[in-house]
């Protein structure tokens, strides 16, 4: 029964959707901690598609063949670079097949996306098995098979498993800039491509600079000193980045063509020796991956192409520019034979001087500059988004007709429908806000209004908006204008998910890009971010009230009050900015509390804030501290940042005392008194320099450096 259950064809969109959320919840997991909302997210979606399938059959079943799927007998799209990566994640831990069964809990797809996130190092053929039943997934089988055992054992590869951990401290040296290129270039390009793009692989790259990338393409390609690389390296090259994470695919295309456009004389010579198959290739890859080629880089492509248009063996001719100045075509010739027109009596073709001129013209055009422009555009024609991008635009087109009947148009929407999600996944923010002004237009121009009101209803339901947030998150900062443009489109809809968001994630820089769209809302977003001030997560009570201060939010005083006393300082701290800015006086008492406290924390952010906020009510106060007889070290530390705080409010008030600290000496602190006079001198700027001139001229007799340099540009700014 169950093979003939096996031979029931499943639903390609299906088995798409399941592949591609088993992928994501693959990544979630390996990211996020269980029980994080994604991780939740991301797994109901997954176990929801998979129940789907198995309503069509009861278990299925995935080969995996290094970076392809196979279903039945049918190899799944290998340019898809979520089905590639999936099973490349899957063959590397040396699994041939996986088969869910009917019945799997949202439990078991957990653990099984955590045994696929288990380092691989302790993994071998021989223990897979093993870990894999302490997992105790009864409704996921996986079949192991060892991928060594179709290589040759010979002495090359045994020599390269001796190098792998050398290679890879080169790499991260270089990575790290602890390495220099030349030290290493030799070792370097005896990597084979997949064996450095699995290294790389391994890198984290978030605290990475663009020079690093830069570093290793430059030393990986290099053929020699005089080329930057060869045929074969370029070969290599593709066969790296094909190999990459996708996050790091464009970030080393990136640096090739910078690299390349860096000497592109020794570019254009290497490059004359490659065949113009392997460069369209090369260019293929850049246009998928979306990388700018240079201007430099491109004018040598053009260059390129009109050497080799000549030399090109084709149908097409291409004429010499001394063939083209030959007598008989020259215009002046023919003048004395044409007036204005003349006939030829045996064709019966006439010819007058316009005729001739135009000729000409032709005889002058350059047509080989065509050759570069095909080069560039050759992969602009099987590039998978750009298709997607004209489809889609062209059902907009469709739609705004008068002639698409409901049922044509209704077609056209369950389309969109179907393609939105992938759009959102590649970052076609626009295509989608396009398809949002489309529907809404002919809406308003009461054009099969049920139709799009329904689906309206489904752009703005939770579950599509939640996806959306999702897809801003991971792509959102690429494209911050249509992203703009989109949240403006829901308006306040989208403050509370755009929030929930916020509270769930952890990155610090995406956590700043969801902050600049909730903050282009302005006003709009006060009612919510009050009402969040309650959540009892710090961290979310924290970025409200960033966001209500940025804003200059005066409405959220009395609930940001109490939060001035709480315990964790990334609260108060931010709550008491916020009632400074907000002018309210309760904040000045309480800083002129907290100068008395025992807490060093409190006290540093006391006086601080003080400065910053000039605060002239607590000068007094800080005099006080200053006057403080107690010469020990911790006491001189703290008199450095009151004397700092003193001079950014410049209050004259502060004058006698700083005299005093000038004159003054201590035995066992005498480097840190120094330091504190230095502190002095580098705030006297800030009174009036009549006041403190005398201070000045003694500042330039100072046998302290620091002292006397502050003094003489004071000095020169104001004597001139």
């Amino acid at each position: 029964m169950t093979k003939d259950f096996d031979k029931i064809p499943l639903d390609a969109k299906l088995l798409s959707y399941a592949i591609i959320e088993l992928n994501i919840s693959r990544r979630s997991v390996g990211i996020y901690p269980k029980g994080h909302p994604s991780v939740e997210r991301a797994i109901n979606r997954a176990f929801k598609f998979l129940n789907q399938l198995f309503e069509i059959r009861p278990r299925i079943t995935f080969a995996i063949a290094k970076d392809t799927i196979i279903l039945d007998e049918y190899h799944l799209d290998r340019k898809n670079p979520v089905y590639r990566e999936f099973a490349l994640s899957l063959s590397k831990m040396n699994i041939a097949y996986i088969t869910f069964k009917n019945g799997i809990t949202k439990d078991e797809l957990y653990n099984f996306h955590s045994f696929l996130t288990e380092k691989t190092d302790n993994l071998n053929v021989n223990n897979l098995e093993g870990v894999y039943q302490k997992y105790k997934l009864n409704h996921i089988e996986i079949g192991v098979t060892d991928y060594s055992k179709f290589l040759k054992t010979d002495q090359k590869i045994v020599q390269q498993s001796n190098n792998v951990s050398l290679w890879e401290r080169y790499i991260y040296g270089l990575l790290e800039g602890k390495l220099q290129n030349e030290k290493v270039s030799d070792e370097l390009r005896e990597i084979p491509p997949e064996l450095l793009a699995k290294i790389l692989n391994k890198t984290a790259v978030r605290n990475l600079k663009e020079e690093a990338y830069d570093k290793v393409i430059a030393t990986y390609i290099r053929s020699s000193p005089e080329h930057i690389f060869s045929s074969n390296n370029l070969k290599r090259l593709l066969e790296l980045v094909n190999n990459l994470r996708p996050d790091l695919k464009k970030q080393f295309l990136s640096s090739a063509v910078k690299t390349f456009s860096k000497d592109t004389e020794s570019t254009y010579q290497t490059m004359k020796n490659i065949s113009i198959e392997e460069i369209e290739d090369f260019l293929n890859v850049v246009n998928e991956q979306r990388v700018t080629v240079p201007e430099p880089l491109m004018e040598l492509i053009k260059k390129l192409s009109l050497s080799t248009s000549v030399e090109n063996k084709s149908d097409t001719i291409y004429i010499d520019e001394d063939e083209l100045r030959d007598d008989e075509f020259l215009l002046s010739n023919y003048e004395e034979f044409f007036s204005d027109e003349t006939h030829d009596k045996e064709t019966g073709i006439s010819l007058s001087m316009n005729d001739l001129q135009e000729i000409q013209s032709l005889l002058k055009y350059d047509a080989s500059v065509l050759k570069s422009l095909h080069l560039i555009e050759f992969g602009n024609e099987f590039n998978e988004d750009l298709i997607e991008k004209r489809f889609i635009q062209l059902i907009l087109e469709m739609m705004y007709s008068e002639t698409v009947s409901e049922q044509e148009y209704q077609s056209f929407m369950n389309i969109l429908k179907e393609q939105t999600e992938q759009l959102l996944w590649i970052g076609q923010f626009g295509q989608f806000f396009e398809i949002l002004k489309a529907i809404e237009l002919n809406k308003a121009l009461y054009r099969f209004v049920s139709i799009n009101s329904e689906v309206i209803q489904y752009y703005h339901s939770p579950e599509f908006i939640k996806i959306l947030i999702d897809s801003f998150r991971i792509l959102g900062r690429q494209q911050r204008k249509e992203v703009s443009m989109i949240c403006d489109y829901y308006d306040k809809k989208i403050i509370p998910y755009l929030m929930d968001a916020l509270a769930e994630e952890e990155s610090l820089i995406i956590r700043r890009f969801l902050m600049e769209l909730i903050k282009q809302f302005g006003n709009k977003v006060i009612p919510e971010a009050i009402r969040r001030l309650e959540d009892d997560r710090w961290f979310v009570k924290r970025n409200m009230i960033y966001i209500l201060n940025e804003i200059d939010c005066k409405e959220a005083i009395d609930s940001i009050r109490p939060l001035s006393l709480h315990d964790n300082l990334k609260v108060s701290i931010p709550a008491i900015k916020y009632l400074l800015n907000a002018g309210d006086t309760y904040a000045k008492e309480l800083i002129k509390k907290l100068l008395y406290t025992k807490s060093n924390d409190l006290f540093e952010q006391a006086v601080a804030l003080s400065g910053a906020f000039r605060i002239k009510e607590v000068v007094s106060d800080l005099i006080q501290l200053l006057k403080k007889k107690d010469m020990i070290g911790e006491d001189i530390l703290r008199k450095k940042l009151i004397v700092k705080a003193l001079g950014d409010i410049g209050d004259i008030q502060a004058l006698n005392t700083l005299r005093d600290l000038l004159s003054g000496k201590s035995i066992l602190f005498g480097k840190m008194m120094e330091h504190l006079k230095e502190e002095i001198y580098k705030t006297l700027k800030n009174y009036p320099y009549h006041l403190v001139k005398d201070l000045v001229e003694a500042g330039l007799k100072s046998k302290n450096d620091l002292i006397r340099e502050e003094s003489s540009r004071l000095f020169k700014e104001k004597e001139g």
